[in-house]
């Protein structure tokens, strides 16, 4: 079978008079072709990244009020309240990160989320406030949020961010989020309490028991049973003082047998949870409340 002769100046006429050029493609062409669209996917894929970012909203103010009515339509508060929190965004956390796409001409806001520290663990960070624009949902810049966010918290030093959400957690998980343990963020107590008194204060009250009873059992072996320097002397015992004598005994003709004690029946056991086995956090079903009751996921990501 022999090849289709074509010659390096065959060209055919299409309807429109147009010419298109038979002439076959060298493997030199073929590899130009593909570099060309390999450079106009890297640059595409680049100016749709410089087009969408992260900027913490204290270095730009003028956004304020558009941040606030964003946050205020998913969760409602009053304009200056919610502008008054955004106003304690700053570099030392809590830092209110928002999403913006364009340049100043075009830009529009896309998105919200808070950071803030976490007591007791230096190295990570507690998002909340997470919120797109009804307008822009289902287009994927949840997600971008979320990898912004996680950019900014690396760029900082950061290594894990944990989270809470009441029913949204098949989504975080499906980015990269597990179930966690319930961790306490300091969020703006850290403008003016230090990070030791709030781990202080983090503190179980039941430690802090054990922590001063175990002092007090020290006191009492130090001192050899005396009292120690300091406190108060015991109080002198009182005097006995016989007991009254009991009642006359009621006319026979009087005595009723008295009626069994009523006994309450046991509580009942939660939905879900057997007797001694507490209920294990899944993506559908929680132990955890929020302050209202409602069940609430505690989870993390390790960035």
């Amino acid at each position: 079978m022999s090849e289709p002769i074509t010659s390096a100046n065959s060209k055919e006429e299409t309807r429109d008079g147009l010419s298109v050029d038979l002439r076959p493609m060298s493997t030199s062409d073929c590899q130009r072709v593909c570099e060309i669209l390999v450079t106009d996917g890297e640059v595409r894929e680049k100016l749709h990244r410089e087009k969408i970012h992260v900027v913490p909203i204290h270095r730009r103010p003028d956004l304020l009020v558009p941040c606030a009515d964003l946050v205020n339509s998913e969760w409602q508060r009053s304009q200056a309240a919610r502008v008054h929190s955004l106003q304690k965004s700053c570099a030392e956390f809590p830092v209110c990160l928002v999403l913006l796409q364009g340049h100043r001409e075009t830009e529009r806001l896309l998105g919200h989320a808070r950071l803030s520290r976490v007591v007791g663990h230096g190295s990570s960070l507690f998002v909340e406030s997470v919120v797109v624009s009804k307008a822009e949902r289902g287009k994927g810049y949840g997600r971008t949020l979320m990898e912004e966010t996680e950019r900014y918290a690396r760029s900082r030093g950061f290594k894990r961010l944990c989270l809470t959400t009441h029913d949204k957690q098949h989504f975080y998980a499906h980015i990269g989020y597990v179930l966690s343990t319930p961790v306490q963020n300091a969020g703006a107590m850290m403008a003016f309490v230090p990070m030791e008194m709030l781990q202080r204060f983090s503190r179980m009250p039941s430690e802090e028991a054990q922590k001063q009873t175990r002092t007090q059992h020290k006191g009492s072996r130090d001192s050899g049973g005396a009292c120690v320097v300091g406190s108060p002397p015991p109080p002198p015992p009182l005097p006995s003082i016989p007991p009254p004598p009991p009642p006359p005994p009621p006319p026979p003709s009087s005595i009723l047998p008295s009626p069994p004690p009523s006994i309450p029946p046991p509580p009942p056991t939660p939905p879900n949870q057997s007797a001694g086995q507490p209920v294990v956090q899944t993506l559908t079903e929680t132990p955890h409340r929020d302050a209202k009751g409602v069940p609430i996921f505690w989870m993390h990501k390790d960035i």
